[in-house]
Formats: structure tokens, sequence, C-alpha cells
């Protein structure tokens, strides 16, 4: 391997991000499979109640979650927290955010259900808030995993929820025929059945790590937590609402069987994701574990920046040509109208693919405001323009206020990397010499990966 990458351990980080990346490809496979047996039995109407049944729940856990998870990776990386003090803290916040995020869930679907959520049944609402508790707790409990770098388990346990997810969707949709309800009720089941098996294979590591002077290290963490996580959590909120805000003004603007449709759009779009998201799982962890070493990671940002740039660019032009089809075979002609919003929002994905491995930088830098101040401005320019053109061009609208969102999120990660860790932009984007060098060897990695 070239020596501009020497002593990054760039193997084992391959290693990790194939490991995700399969178990993401299989996740995606579950998920195709789930939305698939979703809209043709759901149709239009039922595919969009589902989706702003599944909505509730999944804001309150963005808007909750108080940053713990990011903050759980940055401490445990960087080795200034143990997991049972982190697993205990998490506890204890789990416990009272439930509290309140219920009681705003109760509050919502009482007084502005028909309001907000217009065509959609109460009782769907009422059903999925069942979601939040479950997937709030196991948003954090997956997280200490990711902060060990233990991969094989965080994957193995990322899986667990989307399998068990769709043999319950092919049974209760499929063949008991309950529509909606039953679509939630495997939602939320296999919710439980995922944060189950995560609390058995936490439990060794919680024995080995166990320490006798909780206590204290507890209300240190606390504080060292929120202090870290509430900069991380208020981007993260912005950034959900980034990329959600289209889907809430579609339905607002539109029609639920629009919103339904415009959700096909977007599920394949962010697939492009894969890559990226493997990677910023990986990642994270692994620039936190060098906050101590510059010059490392100096040279790790951009080298991976560029290799996503260019795998999503590529993904993008495949699936260019074959939108239609894919769309029309695999959901059906009543979706084909989701073809237009997909090609708009391809521009948005792939420069979104880049800006994510920007943020992971700055956030293992200690410096998540810096994405926080970004996706301010980011949100403003993004729901202004979907109020702007929804109205006037329908769902192809929402997916051009969406990648005009994503450019500018992009162009501002990519000055903000540029200033603070002194390394020309131009670097994230522009190969070099060695990057033909590590080609050769993420090859040869990925062959021994499969076929061992």
């Amino acid at each position: 391997m070239g020596s501009d990458y020497e002593g990054l351990s760039l193997k084992k980080l391959s290693n990790n991000i194939i490991l995700t990346i399969i178990r993401q490809s299989v996740g995606i496979a579950v998920g195709l499979a789930i939305s698939i047996t979703l809209a043709r039995s759901l149709g239009p109407l039922g595919n969009g109640q589902y989706a702003m049944g599944i909505l509730l729940p999944t804001m309150l856990v963005s808007f909750l979650n108080l940053g713990v998870s990011p903050a759980n990776v940055y401490f445990i990386a960087s080795n200034k927290i143990n997991i049972n003090s982190a697993f205990k803290t998490n506890i204890r916040l789990w416990f009272i955010l439930c509290i309140i995020g219920i009681s705003i869930a109760i509050s919502v679907v009482e007084t502005q259900g028909e309001t907000w959520f217009p065509g959609i049944p109460l009782s769907i609402l009422w059903l999925g808030i069942l979601a939040f508790p479950l997937s709030l707790l196991q948003e954090f409990m997956s997280s200490l995993f990711q902060g060990l770098q233990d991969f094989k388990n965080y994957n193995y346990i990322s899986l667990i929820t989307p399998c068990i997810t769709l043999l319950l969707v092919a049974f209760l949709v499929g063949i008991l025929k309950l529509g909606v309800f039953g679509a939630l009720l495997s939602f939320i089941i296999g919710n439980l059945c995922g944060l189950i098996v995560t609390l058995i294979i936490l439990k060794p590591y919680l024995k080995k790590h166990n320490t006798n002077h909780e206590d204290n290290i507890l209300k240190n963490y606390t504080k060292e937590c929120l202090g870290y996580g509430w900069k991380a959590h208020l981007s993260n909120i912005l950034a959900f609402v980034n990329y959600r805000a289209d889907l809430f003004l579609v339905n607002f603007f539109l029609t639920p069987a629009a919103t339904g449709i415009y959700l096909i759009a977007v599920q394949i779009a962010e697939k492009i994701w894969i890559l990226s998201q493997a990677i910023s799982t990986v990642l994270l962890p692994r620039l936190s574990e060098l906050h101590n070493d510059e010059e490392k990671r100096k040279v790790l940002t951009p080298l991976i920046s560029r290799w996503v740039l260019l795998i999503s660019t590529f993904f993008a032009l495949v699936l260019t040509p074959l939108a239609s089809f894919l769309i029309n075979f695999l959901f059906g002609r009543e979706f084909a109208p989701a073809v237009g919003a997909f090609l708009w929002l391809l521009p948005g994905i792939v420069v979104g693919s880049g800006s994510k491995i920007l943020a992971n930088d700055l956030a293992a830098r200690g410096r998540p405001e810096l994405n926080l101040y970004t996706s301010i401005l980011v949100v403003f320019v993004n729901i202004i323009a979907n109020i702007i053109m929804i109205p006037k061009y329908g769902i192809e609208g929402g997916a051009m206020a969406t990648t005009i969102a994503y450019g500018l999120n992009a162009i501002i990660k990519l000055w903000l990397y540029s200033q603070l860790s002194e390394n020309p932009w131009w670097k994230t984007i522009v190969f070099s010499s060695s990057d033909k060098l590590l080609f050769q060897e993420g090859l040869s990695i990925l062959k021994k990966s499969i076929f061992r």
C-alpha cells in the first residue's frame, strides 16, 4: 500500500467497512422487500398512511435522543469512559426521555392530529407511539457497540429488527390482510425483538467492565455526555428535518397518496447512501481514536471522501436509465410518477454522501456544533424551497428543493473542513497516485472477505 497511507490501519478499517456494507446490503434487500410488500398490499394511500404512522415516533427519537449515541461513540472510542458506566447513564436518561416523549406524543395526537396529519386516522398515530421507547433505547444500546468498534455484533443486531419486521409484514399484511394496522404492528414487534437481542449480547460486556465507583462516574459522564451530545443532537434534529421536511410538506400540500409515491422515490434514492452510511458508522469511532494524531486524520478523511463521491456517482449513473423499469417492476404502475422525483433527488444524494464523511470528521474533532450551525441554514433553505416548489411542481418540486439543500450543505461542510483541518478543499475530490495502490489493496481485501 502507498506510503501516504501507512499507519492508518486501513486493513482493519476496510474489513469493518466491508462487514457494515454487507450488513447494510442485506438490510436494504430486507427493507426493499418490506417496501414492495407494503406498497403492493396497501397501495399509495395505505403506504402514505403507514409512512405518517411511523413518522411521529421516528421524529420523537430524533428530537429527544439528546445526542447520547454520538456521545457514547466519541467517549468510548477515545477511552474516556467505560461501557458499564455509559450503559447505566443511558438507561437513566432513556427513562426520563420516555416520559417526556410519550407526553408530547399524546398531546400532539389529541390536539393537532387531524391538523398536522390530514387524511391519517388517529388510531394509526396512537399505535405508532408505541415504537418510540423501543426505538430510542435500541439506538442508545447500538451506539455502545459502535464505540467499542465491535462491528461484528453491531452489524448483527442491526439486522434483527428489519428481518423480524419482514416476516411479520408477510404474515400480518400479506396473509392476514390486516392492512396499515398490521404494518405498524410488525414495525413495533420487530423493534421489540431487536432490542431484546441487543441487551442479551451486551450483557457480557457489562460484566467485564464493571466498576466500583459508579456514582461519581455516572454523574461525570452524564455531564460530559450531554455537554457533547446536545451539540450533536441539535445538528441531528436539523439534519432529520432536512431529510424529511419534503415528506411532511408533500403530505401537507398534496395528498397521502402523493406522499406514498414520493416515499418510494426517496427510499430508492437513499439506497445510494449505503456506502457513506457504512463508512460513517466505522469512521467516527476511528477518527475519535485518532484525536491525538492529526497527521493521520488529515490523510484519512479526504481519502475516504473522494472514494465515496466516486462510487456514489457511479451508482447514480447506473440507476438513472433503470429508474422507470425498476419502479414499475418492483412497485407497480401506480408508483410510476415516482420516477421524476427519483431523478431529481440523485444529484443531492451524491453530494450528500461526501458531506456525511466531512461531518464525521468535524464531530470527531469535538466540534459537532459546526454541523449544527450548517444545519440551521440548510434547513431554512430546504423548507422555503419546498414551500415554493411543491405547490408548483408537485412531488418533483419536493425533490428539486431537497437536492438544492443537500448541495448547499455539502459546500458549507467542505469549506468548514478545509478551514479546520488546513487541508486544501480539492484533496477531498481529486485522486492521487497512491489511490491506485489503495484500490488494488482494497480489491484484494474484498476478495478475501468474500471467498474466505
